[in-house]
């Protein structure tokens, strides 16, 4: 009860004001926007933005996202009138909004007509008790044990200025972080638009999951609603077996092979990312106009909020980033059964992983590889990712869930940190596009990059800008973006082309050789030699000094 209050105590006026003319007095948003002197979309935004904030304040003290429910019901305690009417009539879109409020509910509630009658001995407690009375579920149920156990608890507290000084929220540095939840609006940026004549493409509800912590693969879940959320629109998982997306205009669930690369091509930043990379990310793609600086917290350096200016239907969109306030079950396929869904996965993706053989020259020498690459989580334990490079005679690289090493001609080998060579390559078990990932990797280590489209719309040109000494070297990526793919990588110093990668993935491995063979190496992953080189390994394979 005392974290409950400290939280509502942190809400500035407006929000418990609005929260209360909305849900409790059933104003409409015209109604509350006379009574707060705004307009009506800003009444909208302000009950959106004090959602959130409450949202944020109750997990500033450690209680879990259920627990909005029992916040809103002890305001609901402060801000209700003393004698509630013989009957209380909610209509159904005004059922729903206050349920959001209380927290996004684990069953759906379909009420039967417009409208719906709460007896007046359901409202004896409050408003809010009138609106659960009408819910007969056990969730219900459940939900107004949780309200009765806080009334009970404070009802010897007559006044909100009693409670106890406000707590700190609990710290907690990056690599406590297991998900994360934000809502941001998105569009695509015209660079010669004015922008207050943008209008959004919508909000999108992001969530994340990290199962082995925040720098290991990603499970991901987004909803794309309205501007001012009153409307779901289309919703993507990405779990650790498939890649959907539910088509909102036909309620068709497709299942794809590729994972979610924003159509504008810019590169997807995280909140837990450092803003020594979000600030290389905006010096190379630059920053959409409108956006206030963002904030973090000064504890852990983790992204907090920031404001949005840039929509005219969507005026000072407020981002909050939460962390820590979700878990695996929500990162599982849940539309019901009869949801029409369309398959349109190849073999490999279906199967989830599948080997792969590469072909190329550097320098005149040839290379030839092979390896196995998991497309999901899932598969990562029975099928875990691998590769071998043959460079001429010279080199054989090899990467391994047992440690990464080149062995040389001479018999000596050489010991790197785990996952050094998958580095500008395709992840896709990690959890972003194929486009993100190598993009992510140059960002990274500073190197300049610039995305592009090809004449084939399913392919993206990422050219990577190495600068070496008084030459220039690119490296130019093409990238099937519908099956997620790296096909050919070009080398490039200069005019000159110095060699390239092509990558073959096989939709069949029914009769694939035994040299499909993860290798077999003693290499011991927390003991190596040479120092981590991330993506910069391929710029030392085309200068020739890589195992040097």
């Amino acid at each position: 009860s005392k974290k409950v209050m400290v939280a509502m105590k942190q809400l500035r006026h407006q929000y418990r004001a609005v929260l209360s003319l909305r849900c409790f007095e059933q104003l409409s948003y015209s109604d509350i926007a006379m009574a707060m002197d705004c307009t009506e979309v800003g009444a909208r935004v302000l009950f959106y933005r004090a959602k959130q904030a409450l949202r944020k304040q109750l997990g500033h003290q450690g209680l879990k996202k259920g627990m909005l429910l029992a916040g809103i019901g002890f305001f609901g305690t402060l801000s209700a009138p003393v004698e509630a009417a013989s009957t209380t009539i909610l209509k159904r879109d005004l059922l729903l909004e206050c349920l959001d409020v209380f927290g996004r509910l684990t069953a759906p509630i379909e009420p039967t007509s417009s409208t719906m009658t709460i007896p007046a001995a359901a409202t004896q407690v409050g408003p809010t008790a009138a609106i659960l009375g009408t819910v007969s579920s056990r969730l219900g149920i459940a939900i107004m044990t949780v309200i009765a156990v806080i009334l009970a608890v404070i009802s010897g507290l007559s006044h909100l200025s009693e409670s106890p000084s406000p707590l700190p929220p609990p710290t907690f540095q990056r690599a406590d972080v297991n998900s994360f939840h934000f809502t941001i609006q998105l569009h695509n940026p015209d660079p010669n638009a004015d922008p207050s004549s943008l209008n959004s493409k919508g909000a999108y509800e992001h969530w994340f999951y990290l199962p082995e912590g925040v720098d290991g693969p990603m499970l991901m879940r987004m909803q794309r609603w309205t501007p001012l959320m009153e409307e779901k629109l289309c919703a993507w998982l990405q779990d650790a077996e498939a890649n959907y997306y539910y088509d909102s205009e036909t309620h068709v669930i497709h299942i794809n092979n590729c994972r979610v690369c924003w159509s504008n091509l810019r590169v997807r930043r995280l909140p837990t990312d450092s803003q020594e990379f979000i600030d290389f990310l905006s010096f190379v793609e630059g920053e959409p106009r409108g956006f206030s600086e963002y904030f973090r917290d000064p504890n852990n350096g983790l992204l907090s909020s920031l404001v949005d200016y840039r929509f005219i239907n969507a005026p000072e969109f407020e981002t909050n980033y939460l962390y820590n306030t979700v878990g695996a079950e929500h990162f599982q396929y849940d539309w019901p059964a009869t949801t029409p869904v369309i398959d349109e996965r190849d073999k490999m993706h279906k199967r989830g992983w599948t080997y792969f053989s590469v072909n190329g020259k550097v320098n005149e020498k040839a290379i030839t590889g092979r390896g196995c690459i998991p497309f999901f989580y899932k598969a990562v334990q029975d099928h875990p990712a691998w590769m071998v490079l043959n460079i001429g005679d010279d080199l054989e690289i090899i990467e391994s869930r047992r440690g990464a090493c080149i062995r040389r001609a001479d018999g000596t080998t050489l010991t790197y940190p785990p996952g050094t060579f998958f580095k500008g390559l395709a992840r896709p078990w990690r959890g972003l596009h194929a486009a993100d990932v190598v993009r992510r990797d140059a960002a990274e280590q500073h190197i300049w990059f610039k995305s592009k489209r090809m004449d084939n719309k399913d392919y993206v040109l990422v050219t990577l800008l190495f600068e070496e000494r008084d030459r220039d070297m690119d490296l130019l990526y093409a990238i099937d973006m519908e099956n997620d793919v790296i096909r050919d990588i070009r080398f490039k110093v200069g005019a000159e082309t110095q060699g390239f990668l092509e990558f073959s993935y096989l939709q069949d491995i029914d009769h694939a050789g035994n040299e499909f063979t993860e290798p077999a190496t003693t290499t011991d992953p927390k003991a190596f030699s040479h120092p981590y080189l991330g993506i910069l390994w391929l710029a030392h394979l085309v200068r020739g000094s890589l195992g040097q």
